[in-house]
């Protein structure tokens, strides 16, 4: 090579590197059990009314919805209309838990309140039959106007008549199921 064709005529070129000793493999003296750093605890199955605070926050919002497999919840911030949708559940540093609600008739204690529930259901029966009684009376007009056959009226006031028999046999029912 001539002094012509070089780049850098006057620096001179590096030497070859030497290659590295081998490595003898040594086996450890013991034999150690490898232990895996325990593997953090999942999250809470998250409820409505959790306080929450979700990282990279100081500010704890209440969980508002929590979606079927616990994944994800919706979060608001107290006293703002400010909501978070769809926010991870294992992003979350759960600061206080909602309360259980006390499930007493699970336990066998009966919480069933007879005159309340035979109450409900007459005020059910008196509702429907009245809607029943009105819708008949005005389809029983709509059908004299056409001009109709008298035995389809009389058919309309036979049914009537046997839904007012029907709910006072299953209310006598249900009132002897609740006293037992």
């Amino acid at each position: 090579m001539t002094q012509e064709t070089r780049c850098y005529p006057h620096l001179t070129m590096a030497k070859a590197r030497k290659p590295a000793p081998a490595r003898k493999h040594v086996p450890p003296a013991k034999k150690t059990v490898d232990r895996k750093p325990a593997a953090p605890q999942p999250p809470p199955f998250p409820q409505v009314g959790d306080k929450v605070i979700p990282e990279r926050s100081e500010s704890e919002y209440i969980v508002t919805r929590v979606s079927p497999d616990g994944d994800e919840v919706d979060i608001s911030l107290p006293g703002t209309n400010l909501e978070r949708f769809r926010v991870k559940t294992a992003t979350l540093k759960f600061v206080d838990r909602a309360p259980q609600p006390i499930r007493s008739a699970a336990k066998g204690h009966s919480t069933l309140n007879a005159t309340e529930v035979a109450e409900r259901i007459a005020t059910v029966q008196r509702e429907n039959l009245q809607r029943l009684d009105d819708d008949i009376d005005i389809l029983t007009k709509f059908l004299k106007t056409e001009g109709a056959p008298k035995a389809v009226i009389d058919a309309l006031e036979a049914l009537s008549s046997e839904q007012h028999e029907s709910w006072k046999d299953a209310v006598e029912r249900l009132t002897d199921l609740l006293e037992e």
